[in-house]
């Protein structure tokens, strides 16, 4: 076979409950989240993947960011990753909108 295989491991859709925000009742009551998670490059098990954001997600964080953060650096010290693309979609806001969805997009690739 000529070429390159590059190999896929993700988790779309993922519900979180995440103590999140910058506002104090977020942290302290949560918010809803759906994650989606795809890593590309050497072999990651997905139920490990799953614990391991289930963790994390226990933690209290001020923005969506940190939270992807950790989880892309708990990602790099287990797997030998090419890249990671980590989207948090927050289901409940604190505030009254009139848009479809609102999240943080990480994108990281191994140069």
């Amino acid at each position: 076979m000529q070429g390159k295989v590059e190999r896929s491991v993700f988790i779309e859709g993922m519900r979180l409950h995440l103590k999140c925000g910058t506002y104090p009742e977020e942290r302290s009551l949560g918010v809803q989240v759906k994650l989606s998670v795809k890593l590309t490059g050497e072999f990651v098990d997905y139920q490990e993947l799953h614990n391991l954001i289930l963790r994390l997600s226990r933690n209290t964080y001020t923005y969506l960011e940190e939270f992807q953060e950790a989880l892309l650096k708990e990602v790099l010290n287990r797997w030998n990753i090419d890249s990671a693309i980590i989207e948090t979609v927050k289901l409940s806001v604190p505030f009254q909108h009139n848009f479809e969805r609102v999240g943080v997009e990480l994108r990281w690739r191994r140069k």
